[in-house]
């Protein structure tokens, strides 16, 4: 590693539990790790798929749904990442949202949310119930969590941009908040070792300052969001005590006997306790109950994850009144009405879901019963399922994704080769599809391959399938600069 790095990591040697442990960690390249989408496959089969294309994985051993691969892997690359199967994101980064542990049905905000990985973690396992609140203050960011909701097909997460230490209180009570606090980062460099150069870099005393004050006036301001009973995780991905324990001692004063700390402690994931001393300053004993993972802890990145539990009385006003959709056992819409006549969906798959807001390019399927405030204003709010601009009616990548599996026809299985050909969004040679499961007519179809939805092709009046990839996933990374009205 660097000079500047090694001095800057030198810092935390009093308080590491096995110095020479960290050093050997930091210095090494940590593994890729991915989970599988619980919706949509098994670990075990995702396991098997990426197998099949020559890279390795093996189960992490506290998380079921998470694989652990090479450091040197691209599963970026592998089809099954486009079509949703799978989301990379590093290890620890899975804690916090472990420890929120948010249930189907409950209301539940993310407070700083961009790239996405944790709302969609948060999405999942409430499997796709309820309300998911991700607000990002930066709107450049809050492209990347729109495509991740296409590609994973979240219907309960609603967008939002602000600051999160003014979000509008009526947006509250939530029954869950996380606030994973923009940090020094110094958690992940191990991330860059890969590519034999130093990422991130050491800040001053200064700029630490003032990342610490702003980490305290958000989850200041988290616990006020939370209705009594509730619960919030404050997580970093650096190591310094003054952006972890010092910034939850400090809200711990604030509130006083309003708020408890819980065990941040996961089985199976070796850590160390919270540090209750630091240059002098101590801190509240019951940090120690908090959770620090160290690089030679486990073969992860750093993180520093704190629950606290909310017991006293509420700051804020009662559940917002905003518009409320009632109960929908289906999202009624001519554009829906024409998207069951072409592909016969399963009308199982869209019970509980409703549409709007209306207007724009798209029709999308949201959670029923999920009232919201005026303001702040909402960025998006579900899944972008149909293209309104279009005649016929074309579903969405994402929408293919998500419901081709509940569809009865109009849907052409790929090869190998009619894959590659429409990931290249080269005219599909009919010899490379099969029709799967009902009849297939001229007009927009779902492409599937090995059974799993991968996105939209068109029959037109040749007998070649044109090929409706998205663009910005041929020039760009799938996951990272798509645009996600791209289809």
């Amino acid at each position: 590693m660097g000079e500047a790095i090694a001095a800057g990591l030198a810092r935390y040697q009093s308080i590491c539990p096995d110095w020479p442990a960290f050093r050997d960690a930091i210095s090494r390249p940590q593994p890729v790790t991915l989970w599988a989408h619980p919706e949509r496959l098994a670990p075990e089969t995702l396991q098997r798929l990426l197998d099949d294309a020559g890279i390795a994985s093996a189960p992490s051993p506290w998380d079921d749904i998470l694989l652990r691969l090479a450091p040197d892997a691209s599963p970026a690359h592998h089809w099954g990442y486009f079509a949703g199967l799978f989301q990379i994101q590093e290890e620890s980064a899975r804690l916090p949202v472990k420890l929120l542990d948010p249930r189907p049905g409950e209301r539940v905000l993310d407070l700083c949310a961009a790239p996405g990985n944790k709302t969609a973690q948060m999405a999942l396992a409430m499997e796709n119930q309820g309300l998911v609140v991700a607000n990002e203050l930066q709107s450049g960011r809050l492209p990347a969590i729109r495509q991740l909701i296409r590609r994973l097909g979240l219907r309960n997460v609603l967008t939002i941009r602000g600051a999160g230490e003014s979000l509008a209180a009526n947006t509250g009570p939530f029954d869950r908040v996380l606030v994973d606090a923009p940090c020094s980062g110094e958690g992940t460099w191990r991330k860059y070792r890969i590519h034999q150069r130093d990422g991130g870099r050491v800040i001053d005393d200064v700029e630490r300052n003032r990342l610490a004050q702003r980490q305290r006036r958000l989850l200041h301001h988290a616990v006020g969001l939370v209705r009594p009973g509730g619960r919030i995780v404050y997580a970093t991905c650096t190591l310094a005590p003054e952006e972890n324990e010092a910034v939850v001692d400090a809200v711990l004063g604030d509130w006083g006997e309003a708020l408890t700390v819980e065990s941040a402690s996961q089985p199976a994931l070796p850590s160390s306790p919270g540090v209750t001393e630091w240059q002098g300053r101590h801190f509240d004993p019951r940090l120690a109950g908090t959770c620090r993972v160290w690089p030679g802890d486990a073969d992860v990145g750093g993180f520093y994850v704190a629950v606290l539990s909310r017991t006293g009385p509420a700051r804020v006003g009662q559940a917002p009144g905003g518009e409320s959709v009632g109960s929908a056992a289906w999202p009624d819409h001519p554009a829906t009405r024409a998207l069951q006549q072409r592909f016969a969906v399963n009308p199982r798959a869209l019970q509980g879901l409703t549409t709007g807001p209306d207007g724009g390019r798209y029709l999308h399927y949201r959670i029923a019963d999920q009232p919201w405030p005026s303001a702040p204003r909402v960025d998006a709010f579900g899944l972008a399922a149909i293209g309104l601009q279009v005649r016929p009616v074309k579903p969405t990548t994402g929408a293919a994704l998500w419901l081709a599996p509940e569809m009865g026809r109009n849907v052409l299985e790929l090869t190998r080769a009619g894959l590659d050909a429409y990931r290249q969004r080269r005219p599909i040679a009919p010899e490379h599809t099969e029709p799967r499961g009902g009849p297939v007519s001229r007009g927009f179809v779902v492409l599937t391959h090995q059974g799993y939805g991968v996105g939209v092709g068109r029959i037109g009046h040749g007998k070649m399938i044109e090929s409706h990839y998205p663009k910005a996933w041929v020039t760009g990374s799938p996951g990272g600069r798509a645009n996600p009205d791209a289809d």
